[in-house]
C-alpha cells in the first residue's frame, strides 16, 4: 500500500453547542455509556456517537444549537418563565438525516430572584428524524426551509414550538425534553 501525503483540515475541534450537550450527556449517563466525535469530516449529519460498551450498542446525534434569546414582555405574560432558541432547518436536512436523534441546544436565560443574578441555563430537546419530519409535514408552514421557536419553560418542565401556532396550533415537545429525552437515547442503548 502506497501512502500519500494528505491535507487535513482541523476538525477535530466541537463547536460550543457540541461542547455543552457532550457534558450534559457524559453527566447523564456517568460511567454507563461514552460519548464520542466522529473524525471523518465527510461523515454527513454526525456531530456526537454515544456508545454502550456492555452491549456494543451505538447511537448517532446531529446537534442544533441556538443563541440564547432575551424573552419578550409579551412572550413571558403569555408563555411564564423560560425563554426560546430559534432553528432554521432545511427540509431535506430532516428528512434525509442519517444520524438517529437531533438534540436541540436551547439556552434559557434564567434569573435568581433572591440575587437578581442572571445566568443561562442549558436545555435539550431530543428527537429521532423520523418524528420531527413527521411533526413537521403535520404541523410546520414550510418557510423556504422550517423555522422553529422553541419555547423552554425550566420551572414547569414544559417544551413547545410555537413558530406556526396561529395557522397550526402549538407542538408539544414536553416528552423530549431534557431527562426525558435522555430516557429515549438511554433505552437505544439499552441501559437498565
Amino acid at each position: 500500500m502506497k501512502i500519500t501525503g494528505q491535507s487535513y483540515k482541523n476538525f477535530w475541534s466541537l463547536n460550543t453547542d457540541e461542547v455543552v450537550v457532550t457534558g450534559l450527556l457524559r453527566s447523564y449517563f456517568k460511567k454507563r455509556a461514552e460519548v464520542f466525535m466522529p473524525l471523518n469530516a465527510q461523515l454527513k449529519d454526525v456531530d456526537l456517537i454515544i456508545g454502550n460498551f456492555n452491549n456494543k450498542k451505538l447511537i448517532t446525534l446531529q446537534v442544533k444549537g441556538s443563541k440564547a434569546y432575551e424573552p419578550k414582555i409579551s412572550e413571558k405574560r403569555k408563555f411564564g418563565d423560560g425563554s426560546t432558541g430559534w432553528f432554521f432547518i432545511k427540509e431535506e436536512t430532516i428528512r434525509d438525516c442519517t444520524a438517529d436523534y437531533f438534540v436541540f441546544l436551547v439556552n434559557v436565560l434564567s434569573e435568581d430572584k433572591s440575587s437578581g443574578r442572571r445566568y443561562i441555563e442549558p436545555h435539550t430537546v431530543v428527537i429521532s428524524p423520523n418524528e420531527l419530519y413527521k411533526v413537521c409535514k403535520e404541523k410546520k408552514i414550510l418557510h423556504t426551509n422550517y423555522s422553529f421557536y422553541i419555547w423552554i419553560n425550566p420551572k414547569e418542565k414544559k417544551a413547545f414550538d410555537y413558530r406556526d401556532s396561529k395557522q397550526k396550533g402549538f407542538i408539544d415537545l414536553n416528552d423530549n425534553l431534557d431527562e426525558k429525552g435522555f430516557q429515549v437515547l438511554k433505552e437505544a442503548l439499552q441501559i437498565s
